[in-house]
């Protein structure tokens, strides 16, 4: 028969298990983050371990109870993420049960409270979006699977479960938040950002871009990511993708010292980099001063990348 937790314990903690999307089975330290990133207000935190370890590509939620509703809410946000289960003792007598599994010594119940839908995820992808673009004959129209035009400062768009993670590791709960995306492109942050209720100011040299993402409900700046038209600690939170195009030079170092600028005490900046800007971006977070969250390597199909993840401290 199996063994049952203490009262106490059913009670009181919620024990999830989430599953690590496989385009991002080894980036097990950013699913994580982003997770306690997104359900941290709720009292979400790591325990060092848990049921399927064995299996690979999960990690270990603990919260309390009362806040399961407000964290299954949350849960299609997550990037990283497609599928999560809640662990419940399992009742005597249901030992048969293919969903059962053997922790510490008890036996347990795996009940799925959240599953991504892959046609919802698949229509989400940039290939699938629409943009309002400028033509060169001056006609705006709609333009399916928009990615820029190939340009020095242009890039193709982020696959929608990278956008989402760079904006759950900067998610706050402030309220009227407001998130800007300096290097906003074809607005796939911008996007997920909106879903997540943010107030989102959007930037790019780009003047081009300024009909699709207003249209998509940026408040939209055609401007320098190095000379933001916004005044210090205006920000609640920052993600970004800048250009990768090793032709730019400094210019996503520099353009670093101006979000530090524009984000408020205490808040995040959240960061997809080539894998040659991330140690000029980490030099230069270093003498800002802002505190280090996350620095993981990441494959894009063949394109190294660094995300990168700092908070701008109290005392800053």
């Amino acid at each position: 028969m199996p063994l049952a937790l203490s009262p106490k314990l059913i009670m009181d903690t919620a024990h999830l298990i989430f599953h690590i999307r496989t385009a991002r089975s080894k980036a097990s330290e950013a699913a994580s983050l982003e997770a306690l990133c997104l359900l941290g207000d709720l009292g979400a935190v790591a325990p060092s371990g848990g049921p399927l370890s064995e299996k690979g590509q999960v990690f270990w939620v603990d919260l309390p109870a009362r806040e399961l509703d407000r964290a299954r809410d949350r849960l299609p946000r997550l990037g990283y993420t497609t599928s999560v289960d809640l662990l419940e003792p399992a009742q005597a007598g249901s030992l048969s049960n293919k969903e059962m599994v053997r922790w510490r010594r008890r036996y347990y119940s795996l009940v799925r409270i959240y599953e991504e839908d892959p046609e919802d995820a698949r229509e989400r992808a940039p290939d699938r979006r629409k943009f309002m673009l400028e033509t060169n004959n001056g006609e705006v129209r709609l333009v399916k699977g928009y990615r820029g035009d190939g340009g020095l400062l242009s890039r193709r768009g982020l696959p929608t479960y990278d956008a989402c993670l760079l904006v759950n590791l900067v998610f706050t709960t402030s309220e009227g938040r407001t998130l800007l995306d300096p290097f906003a492109g074809v607005g796939g942050i911008v996007l997920e950002a909106l879903e997540s209720g943010y107030r989102v100011v959007s930037c790019d040299i780009d003047p081009g871009l300024i009909h699709g993402l207003s249209h998509i409900g940026a408040f939209h700046h055609v401007a320098d990511a190095r000379h933001l038209p916004f005044h210090a600690e205006t920000m609640d939170a920052i993600a970004t993708e800048p250009p990768y195009d090793m032709q730019t030079g400094d210019l996503v170092s520099d353009a670093l010292a101006e979000m530090h600028r524009t984000l408020k005490t205490g808040g995040r900046i959240a960061m997809m980099c080539a894998d040659w800007q991330a140690e000029k971006l980490r030099q230069t977070a270093d003498s800002l001063g802002l505190e280090d969250m996350l620095n993981l390597p990441i494959d894009r199909k063949g394109v190294d990348c660094v995300v990168l993840a700092w908070q701008k401290p109290e005392n800053d």
